[in-house]
């Protein structure tokens, strides 16, 4: 009874997922004109191999289980797949791509290092918040030494750091150590495995996260101190 009531929390999770994942596609799509997977046996694979990866676990599942998802054949999947891992690359690069493409949104907009550092922060949580079962499966994936995400993450953290940077140079006229960025991005990183470890998350507890990282953020940012009047106040403790 137990184990049945685990399959259908499972089953429940993966179905918000993969409409949050619709949703983030759509509106990628039609704010940033992202290149969506299309129509076909490819995107099929794509899309519903996050469900069976998600429920399932990437050690667990089998080439035959994305097929059985997808309802294609083997022949099919191999014309466009060499394994089971580089459907999982594939599907961590669109993750990635989705986040930076609004990163680059809030960089347009913001006119302080700090507020784009802020606005990143929003939109970093509600990102993995939204994505929370795929976000968590794959981070751990992609910290795991010898993953074949690793480098993938390597790219994503490498690019987010030039953006960062870029817009710092970009207001302040200098460059930062870039391990000031990299660390940024490794706390947020931290603090969002750390939410996610027990799903769905709660809103009350995500906006808590959110508060004491937009706080901490801001400050690192900020490059005199006539901004600190103006920025995120410390969270203190309820």
């Amino acid at each position: 009874m137990e184990q049945q009531v685990q399959q259908s929390e499972d089953l429940s999770l993966v179905d918000v997922l993969l409409k949050a994942t619709q949703r983030e596609l759509g509106q990628a799509k039609e704010q940033f004109n992202f290149p969506v997977p299309g129509q076909g046996a490819k995107a099929d694979v794509l899309f519903n191999s996050i469900g069976v990866f998600t429920s399932k676990g990437i050690e667990d599942t089998t080439v035959q289980d994305l097929l059985d998802a997808a309802n294609i054949s083997r022949r099919t999947f191999y014309k466009y797949f060499k394994n089971k891992v580089d459907v999982l690359e594939s599907i961590y690069q669109v993750a990635a791509e989705l986040l930076v493409v609004r990163f680059k949104a809030v960089r347009k907009d913001a006119k302080s290092m700090s507020e784009f550092i802020v606005e990143c922060v929003e939109v970093y949580f509600d990102y993995h918040t939204h994505l929370g079962p795929l976000v968590r499966m794959m981070t751990e994936e992609a910290r795991r030494v010898g993953s074949p995400l690793a480098s993938h993450r390597e790219t994503l953290l490498a690019h987010i750091v030039e953006l960062f940077d870029d817009k710092y140079y970009e207001i302040e006229g200098v460059h930062l150590d870039p391990k000031v960025y990299y660390s940024l991005i490794w706390m947020m990183e931290s603090a969002s495995m750390n939410l996610l470890s027990n799903l769905p998350c709660d809103q009350a507890e995500v906006a808590q996260y959110k508060a004491v990282m937009r706080a901490i953020s801001a400050r690192v940012a900020a490059s005199d101190a006539e901004q600190l009047d103006s920025l995120p106040k410390m969270p203190l403790k309820e």
